[in-house]
This record gives C-alpha cells, structure tokens and sequence, in this order.
C-alpha cells in the first residue's frame, strides 16, 4: 500500500528543489494551499485525477512522485482507463486515493487467475462500500478463523453470521477474538461445537454466551483448570455450579469452590462444608462459613 510518509517527503523534496512555495503549487495544480500542507504532513494523500498535475508540476515522473513502482504502474492504468485489470496487489497499493467507485469498477476487473485472494480482500476491506464487500467476500476462499476476523469489523452482523456458520471451526482463540462481532445465536451454534473448554477462554466468552450454552461449555471444564472460575460463576446458573460441585468434590478438587460461594445454593455449601469437616481443612471451612 502507498506509503503516505514516503509520498509527503516526496512532494515537499521535489517542491523545495524547485523553490517553489506550497500556495504556488497549489495554484497550478488547481487545488487549495490547505490539500498542499496536508499532503507534505502525510495527513492525506493526493486524489487520483492530481497526481500526473502534481508529478508535472515538480519535474518528476509518477514513479518518482509515488516511490512505489506497482503503485505507478496501478495508477497509470486507472487513468488510462485500461482494460487490463490491476493485480491484487496493484489494488491494495493504490486503494487508498481510488474514490469507492473507481475502486469497486477496478476490482470488479479481477477475474479468473486474478481474482483477489483472502489477503488481498482484507486490505482492500476498509476502502468498499459494505455491500459490495460483503458480494466479494462470497466469492473468495475464507476458510480460517484468521481471516475472518481480520475481515469481522468490516461486515454485517448477517454476512459474518453466514460466514461464520459454514466453517469447521476448532480454534478457541479465534472465537474469542470474533466473539463481539457475532450475533449470540451464531456464537452458541458454533461453541455448542467445541470440545474441553479452558477456563480463560470461557471467561472471556461469557459475557456473550446464552447461559444454557455456557452452562453446557462450564460442564467440560477441565478440573485441573480452575482458575478463573470465581469470575465465571456470575455468569452460570445455579443448577450448572451445583453439578459443577458435585462433580469438583467427587475428584477431590474442592480448593477452588470456595471461592464462588456467593453463586451457590445451601444445599452446595453443605456439601463443600462437609467435604472440608471430613478433610480437616479450616482454612477453607472458615471461607465459606459466612454465607451457610
């Protein structure tokens, strides 16, 4: 992609070479002072109808102008209006000062062996207009987690509902990431697919999560990894933290338990006290004694 920094060097180097003001410029290229300044700050980028003005105005040819030969070779074609199609990477170089619908008529170009790839997709996503995106995006291979959240902040609740749905997704990490994009119902369908759940996943997820969906994930909770489970609890049922008891203190896995108390039925707490009395564990009797 055109590196603003390296095009705003470039337009000041070749201004000041020629001893010519910022508002001279502006003049002959027939735009304000205010668009010279902020293209030499690198706060925005020249349109694309300025850019053989602006390389003519300084002496410089539009390689020069841009320092990136695909970028030239990319706008030299969109002015040329030529029918050659740019390549994915052509695309994403000059994306950024194509006005949305140039854009759009030139990816539209990409067919065949240049049809855009997932990478490309994701670069060109924040300059296309959201429906047209999310047209593309049914055409492109987006088989990862990786690259859909890459591309989540840019679709539709439903286009990224869709998309989500038709994978084989196994990849915690990757839900946790595109949790707060997805509708509840998608995010249940998908996590009612998983297998053991870690506890830090489940935490992080929770607060998206229909209860009996978490409930169901909190049940094949790995015993040895409890922690967290204190901030866990307030988002189960009691019915679930009561099997979660049950099941905790049948393999001798009670330290933990203490620390939702707050969350549990009496008939819970007893059962802990108990194993605790039997146990000789004070300290953790002593922890639980205020909410018995």
């Amino acid at each position: 992609m055109l590196d603003m920094k390296k095009v705003a060097r470039n337009i000041k180097n070749a201004r000041t070479k020629k001893n010519m003001t910022q508002l001279e410029l502006a003049d002959i290229v027939g735009v304000s002072y205010q668009a010279v300044s902020n293209w030499e700050r690198g706060s925005s980028m020249p349109d694309i109808a300025k850019i053989s003005d602006i390389a003519k105005a300084l002496d410089i040819s539009v390689t020069d102008l841009l320092g990136d030969d695909n970028g030239s070779v990319a706008i030299e074609k969109v002015l040329e209006k030529s029918p050659e199609p740019l390549t994915g990477e052509e695309l994403t170089e000059v994306a950024s000062i194509l006005p949305p619908m140039v854009l759009q008529e030139e990816v539209k170009k990409t067919t065949g062996d240049r049809k855009l790839n997932l990478q490309a997709l994701i670069q060109l996503a924040p300059f296309l207009e959201d429906e047209y995106l999310e047209e593309i995006v049914k055409e492109v291979d987006v088989n990862d987690m990786d690259g859909i959240v890459a591309l989540a902040p840019y679709l539709s609740d439903e286009a990224l509902d869709n998309l989500s749905a038709r994978l084989n997704i196994n990849d915690m990490d990757g839900i946790v990431a595109l949790a707060s994009f997805l509708s509840e119902e998608t995010l249940d369908a998908i996590c009612k697919r998983m297998g053991t759940a870690r506890m830090k996943d489940l935490v992080k997820l929770a607060p998206f999560l229909e209860e009996e969906t978490l409930d169901d994930l909190a049940s094949r909770i790995d015993l040895d990894d409890m922690d967290g489970l204190s901030e866990l609890a307030a988002y189960m049922s009691e019915e679930a933290l009561d099997v979660l008891v049950d099941k905790a203190i049948k393999a001798n896995k009670v330290s933990e338990l203490t620390k939702i108390a707050p969350y549990l039925e009496d008939e819970s707490l007893r059962k802990i006290a108990d194993f605790l009395i039997h146990s000789d564990d004070t300290t953790g009797l002593s922890e639980i004694t205020q909410f018995l």
